[in-house]
């Protein structure tokens, strides 16, 4: 008797022993077309997993998916947008489930940046970087299914929009979806004799693109109105000969009509123009296989376009079937183009200013007809200047590089309050910073002056294009031995709509002796 317990303690123990472990760290990403599903798989005998899910928190009877083993990862698609889910997931064998791993997320609609993927990049970006700038916007490409929080798959553009050879196509929905692949670490954007289904131009020329802004349901996916430095790794391809042949990574003013492409002055089809002349409706960070790089702008008074504002192509780079990485900076006074973490070419004239100021739609497509066309791109990646709490002014405390950039001038850095960094300001020394601003709207001015000589400083509005500046603030202040705080109030010019008012800040030592300067801060001010 003794041994028959014995026997059937050691055949329970046995089977518990082999109880399968449940997962671990689930983690849910929601968007508005699938939810990621992401575990840790901790059972070394379960023969798979099985995923449930509800729209509330009742576990169904069945799994919706049953996965194989070792499995760490499934989508759940077709779901519906700004709703909660709740998901449970649990290893089973041939007897046996585990315990569920469950968890809820709603599918979101606006993409937000999670930090600890941006910490976190596969390949990193390239020496273009400016030292102090932090990650806003990216992807990495790294799923299996494209992120449409982050991406509209339809082409279209200005230039079209004015042709309208495919308006009507574009108002009902039915424009050509782009052809790509993704394979967990890229995406590959193409065209050949199959995909897409449908040619874009009657000639046969097709187009396969995404793009962060629709025009038919004016839906913009990425708010890039302040700019920034933006970088793609890419390695394009072609066979055959394609027709209309094209790779481009590029940027166009956005829709739902001809407003930003017009000129101001123009009125075109009931829609008036509102772009000073000379800034850019477009551009183009590579297009074709020589990368060329075009900013496009000439428009004339009835509407058609002329010529761009300013192009150039690098020599000395090997482009087809080659990973090369491209950057543009785009500040509120200047736009500077980089390949490979190279300098190519700077646009800095502050008397003939490109630089748009508001949202631009970011494309990435491939376009040809015949053949077949490819870009593979790995990743793209928006970066900015920090903004902390309310103060809306790029490395307030000149502590985010050792170049005190973005400021401009010839000041140093220097000891400043609290342990950090300051400016220090040697007698008629100064230093100034253009920044985008919401347009008219009150500011304040806040600073640290440190010094017994007179500091003036002076906000200035800036026109487009021509840099021309108008004063919309100024004093002289002198300060003690002890740092002491200033304030300005000033009124940001007036903009169209939403768009962005560039406000120059400039800080003058006309005394006599030193001054450190710190803390700067420009905030939304009630007067």
């Amino acid at each position: 008797m003794k041994r028959l317990f014995y026997l059937l303690f050691l055949t329970s123990t046995g089977l518990q022993a082999q109880h399968l472990t449940a997962p671990a760290n689930l983690r849910l990403t929601g968007t508005r077309s699938w939810i990621r599903v992401d575990w840790q798989d901790r059972a070394g005998n379960e023969t798979g997993y099985q995923v449930y899910w509800s729209g509330n928190n009742h576990k169904p009877a069945t799994p919706g998916a049953t996965l194989p083993a070792n499995s760490t990862r499934f989508y759940i698609q077709q779901v519906k947008a700004d709703t909660r889910y709740y998901v449970w997931v649990e290893a089973i064998d041939a007897h046996q489930h585990s315990k569920a791993l469950s968890g809820d997320v709603t599918t979101a609609t606006q993409w937000t940046l999670d930090t600890a993927e941006a910490r976190q990049l596969d390949i990193p970006s390239s020496a273009a970087v400016p030292e102090g700038m932090a990650i806003f916007w990216h992807d990495e490409f790294n799923d299996s299914l494209l992120d449409r929080n982050k991406w509209h798959t339809t082409y279209y553009s200005n230039i079209d929009f004015l042709k309208k050879d495919n308006l009507e196509a574009m108002r009902n929905g039915t424009l050509p979806e782009a052809a790509y692949t993704l394979n967990g670490h890229s995406i590959n954007i193409f065209t050949n004799d199959s995909l897409p289904a449908k040619p874009y131009y009657p000639n046969g020329r097709k187009i396969s693109s995404i793009q962060t802004y629709d025009w038919r349901t004016n839906e913009n996916l990425l708010d890039n109105s302040r700019g920034g430095y933006f970088e793609v790794r890419v390695k394009r391809s072609f066979t055959g000969k394609p027709q209309g042949l094209n790779t481009a990574y590029w940027f166009d003013s956005p829709g739902p009509d001809l407003k930003y492409y017009l000129q101001e002055g123009t009125t075109l089809d009931g829609v008036s123009g509102i772009r000073p002349k000379g800034q850019v409706f477009e551009i183009d960070v590579f297009e074709n296989l020589d990368a060329q790089f075009v900013l496009h702008g000439h428009v004339d008074d009835k509407g058609q376009f002329v010529h761009n504002l300013n192009t150039h192509i690098a020599k000395g780079f090997e482009h087809k079937d080659q990973w090369v990485t491209h950057g543009i900076l785009w500040t509120p006074n200047s736009i500077k183009h980089y390949i490979n973490g190279q300098l190519i070419k700077a646009y800095t004239d502050k008397h003939q200013i490109y630089s748009p100021n508001h949202i631009m739609n970011v494309f990435l497509g491939s376009y040809g007809g015949g053949g077949s066309v490819s870009m593979e791109v790995d990743y793209i990646r928006g970066y900015q200047w920090p903004l902390e709490g309310n103060n809306e002014l790029p490395n307030p405390g000149f502590d985010a590089n050792n170049k005190a950039l973005p400021w401009e001038g010839n000041g140093t850095l220097t000891a400043g309050r609290n342990g950090s960094r300051g400016l220090l300001l040697k007698p008629g020394q100064e230093m100034e910073q253009y920044v985008y601003l919401n347009n008219h709207t009150n500011y304040q001015l806040t600073y640290w002056q440190n010094g017994n000589s007179p500091l003036y400083t002076t906000v200035e509005n800036m026109k487009l294009v021509t840099g021309e500046l108008q004063q919309a603030a100024a004093q002289t202040q002198s300060g003690k031995a002890d740092f002491t705080r200033q304030q300005l109030h000033f009124q940001t010019g007036k903009e169209y709509g939403n768009n962005m008012k560039t406000v120059r800040i400039c800080f003058k030592n006309t005394g006599q002796q030193d001054i450190v300067l710190d803390d700067v801060t420009i905030s939304k001010s009630g007067k």
